[in-house]
């Protein structure tokens, strides 16, 4: 796909609300020829092969069932694949085992989940390429002050519900950003739910 083409979507979700919204959402951009709705695998699999979409918005739920999704991929090879889910990120085995281009959550804004697909439609992955490879790992405290992080709490804050130092934390946190080599708090709480190591 080029910057100025059409692209061709299908939303597949069990709830009606979901894909009735999303095609509401993305059947307004100007860079969006068609957008198709499923509320099941076999219903996805059959437009799929009619339509062929250049992307594919699938419910994670769907994702993980094998027989009919390997169907839906038969019947749209070429097609890339962007799982949604409910929770602020998806396991990274699970977009392998799909080979999904990446995911999009529910609770994001429709912008931001508009900008993943109109990414995913020219072609590009929806999570850095050092995404793709080992999970990081991380110790349990640096788990314990990433999730405390992404609720926004400060360095100061999980030093006092920790009962450590606010300098201990600060090790702590930046031995995190190094392992998901990430720049700051933002990307680092990305990279980790990413990763499934936090929610």
């Amino acid at each position: 796909m080029t910057a100025g083409a059409s692209v061709r979507l299908l939303a597949v979700d069990p709830h009606e609300l979901i894909t009735w919204g999303l095609r509401s959402a993305l059947t307004q951009q100007p860079w969006v020829e068609r957008c198709l709705q499923a509320n099941d695998l076999a219903q996805a699999s059959r437009l799929a092969a009619h339509y062929t979409p250049h992307v594919i918005l699938v419910d994670g739920s769907l994702a993980e069932g094998e027989g009919e999704f390997h169907d839906l991929r038969q019947a749209s090879p070429t097609s890339r694949l962007v799982v949604m889910t409910e929770r602020p990120s998806v396991p990274a085995r699970l977009l392998q085992t799909v080979r999904a281009c990446g995911f999009v959550s529910k609770s994001w804004g429709i912008e931001d989940i508009v900008a993943a697909v109109r990414l995913a439609g020219l072609g590009l992955g929806l999570a850095p390429p050092e995404l793709s490879g080992d999970i990081p790992q991380l110790t349990v405290r640096e788990e314990q002050v990433l999730t405390m992080i992404a609720r926004g709490e400060t360095n100061d804050q999980i030093a006092l519900d920790l009962k450590l130092s606010p300098n201990t934390i600060k090790q702590h946190a930046s031995s995190a950003y190094r392992k998901l080599d990430a720049h700051n708090r933002t990307e680092a709480v990305r990279r980790a739910q990413f990763h499934g190591l936090i929610t």
